[in-house]
């Protein structure tokens, strides 16, 4: 009878044991900060006995939701945290907008003192690979700048590797991007103290720290994303910097889509059903990789798959499918198209002098925006002929095109303009007009003119005067079909898209008027504005083009 008591009480206590969070393989931590401050974290350890190698995550989003999402990682032998950043979701301290996930000491560091913490905890084995999309990206690269030890890989989808140009590229508010992202919204008072670039975002931008980054980075973008240029341009520092320890050892993918969201008005499906894992890699081929150490041929895979945008009237045209390459396949030899009187895009350069064009851009009745690089629908490519039919904008639009033309990598406009006021907004939109007469967004960029020459400080133009404007519309891999036509728009402002500019040259948000602007764009053998096209074919191809 006593043996049996015993075997009771024992079995009791075995099972008490065994409900203790110490043997438990799902678990809810609080990480200590080096300047006291706690941050809440899931815990997820494979059943097993012993240390693995570790995925953090690192959100402003429910993280009891999102490491439900990484099942199959623990499943595969990786022990996966999941943290609240600071002041977010039970987390303490206040939300900065990645203010304290970069560099700095206490407080500005919470990416750093979370590793150094999981190197201390007996289930890590001291690798570390970071992961995460979109907000998560974004804390993820701010701590591959901060260069912690330990952290071996990353694998990040959408995210921005320069957080002032997604807010305020060339100066220009990104209006429903920061305030139709619910994390931002209480921050914003302080957000806009800083139009200008400043040590408020150095903070957070990595990419001025790439040169410092020495782990690979696996990264997936969208061609439509309103992170688009973060995802090429940090694949192109890290991966094609001969003196870096990434030179060729990082990962891009390049899908036709916006973020989480689809192409917008454009059919874009692969014709060819491509399987993308077996052409550059997975994300678990990606970590069993680099913090298993398996020989799995990941590197005898491509090193950059890229969606061509082909007419997406016609799926079996020339692109709409995947393509594949070892580095980023930019154009070496982009090809100038002049703005020519009449409202034409040319080759030939103009030759005559004196040629401008004019419209005036109301404040107050701004030019509305359709689709584009935004963080919410609608998104992505858009028929812009409404918006075309206004009086405040010009368009230039070449012939139809007799051949395919392909262009891949960044467009630039070259843009001689003058105005009548202190300061004002100059845009472009880049357009694959169908033969059908949609005309379909592709690419948008706008700048400030008093941030023409800096960001660091403002510099007002003198009314009348012509300047010149180089605008940056990104990044393209495009197939313009034959009998389809180019076209860019010149406008002055995209609303909601940007905030209109009030054209007073007062302090950002603290106009107290707003002034018509008279803007004059120039296209005369003095003055010759062009767009800079990245195509990549042969010199044959361009020959009798048109």
């Amino acid at each position: 009878m006593k043996i049996v008591k015993k075997i009771i009480v024992l079995s009791f206590l075995l099972l008490l044991f065994l409900s203790c969070d110490i043997f438990s393989t799902e678990r809810s931590i609080e990480i200590p900060m080096s300047d006291g401050i706690k941050l809440k974290a899931e815990l997820w350890l494979p059943d097993l006995v012993g240390s693995f190698p570790v995925l953090l995550e690192r959100t402003p989003y429910n993280r009891k939701e999102i490491i439900k999402m990484h099942r199959h990682l623990v499943d595969s032998g990786y022990a996966v945290l999941v943290q609240n950043l600071r002041g977010t979701v039970g987390s303490e301290g206040k939300w900065e907008v990645f203010g304290s996930d970069s560099w700095g000491g206490p407080g500005k560091q919470d990416g750093i003192d979370t590793v150094e913490w999981i190197k201390q905890q007996k289930w890590c084995n001291g690798k570390i690979g970071l992961m995460g999309f979109s907000a998560s990206a974004i804390s993820a690269q701010l701590l591959l700048a901060s260069r912690p030890e330990g952290v071996q890989c990353a694998y990040l989808v959408a995210g921005s590797d320069n957080f002032y140009e997604t807010i305020f590229p060339n100066g220009c508010y990104r209006k429903n991007t920061i305030e139709e992202w619910g994390p931002a919204k209480e921050y914003l008072p302080e957000i806009i103290k800083h139009p200008s670039y400043d040590e408020f975002w150095e903070r957070r931008n990595a990419r001025e720290r790439a040169g410092q980054i020495n782990v690979p980075v696996f990264i997936v973008g969208g061609w439509f994303d309103l992170f688009q240029r973060s995802s090429t341009e940090f694949f192109r520092l890290l991966n094609m910097n001969t003196k870096s320890p990434t030179f060729g050892k990082c990962k891009l993918i390049m899908h036709p889509l916006s973020h989480a969201a689809n192409s917008g008005e454009l059919v874009l499906e692969d014709r060819n059903k491509t399987n993308l894992d077996e052409k550059v890699g997975s994300m678990q081929e990606w970590f069993n990789y680099w913090l298993k150490e398996i020989d799995n041929g990941l590197y005898n895979k491509s090193a950059v798959g890229m969606y061509i945008i082909g007419d997406g009237q016609n799926p079996g045209e020339i692109g709409n499918t995947y393509q594949f390459y070892n580095n980023l396949p930019w154009s070496s030899n982009p090809v100038k198209m002049f703005l020519i009187s009449g409202g034409n895009l040319s080759l030939e350069t103009p030759t005559e002098e004196g040629n401008f064009s004019s419209y005036i851009y109301d404040p107050l009745d701004p030019t509305p925006s359709k689709g584009g690089n935004n963080l919410i629908p609608p998104s992505g490519p858009h028929d812009q002929r409404e918006i075309e039919q206004r009086n405040d904008l010009l368009i230039f639009t070449s012939p139809p095109l007799k051949k395919h033309l392909t262009l891949i990598g960044p467009i630039k406009v070259h843009l001689y303009a003058s105005t009548n006021v202190k300061d004002t907004d100059f845009g472009v939109r880049f357009c694959d007009v169908y033969p059908d007469g949609r005309s379909m967004l592709m690419n948008e960029g706008m700048v400030k003119a008093r941030y023409r020459e800096n960001i660091r400080e403002e510099k007002f133009i003198e009314p009348g005067k012509i300047y010149e404007y180089e605008i940056d519309l990104w990044d393209t891999a495009l197939v313009l079909a034959p009998e389809h036509r180019i076209r860019i728009t010149i406008i002055s402002a995209s609303n909601p898209r940007y905030e209109p500019n009030p054209n007073t040259g007062e302090p950002f948000r603290q106009h107290t008027q707003t002034l018509k602007a008279t803007q004059q764009i120039y296209h005369d053998k003095s003055h010759p504005s062009y767009i800079l096209l990245p195509c990549i074919d042969t010199s044959d191809v361009l020959h009798d083009l048109f």
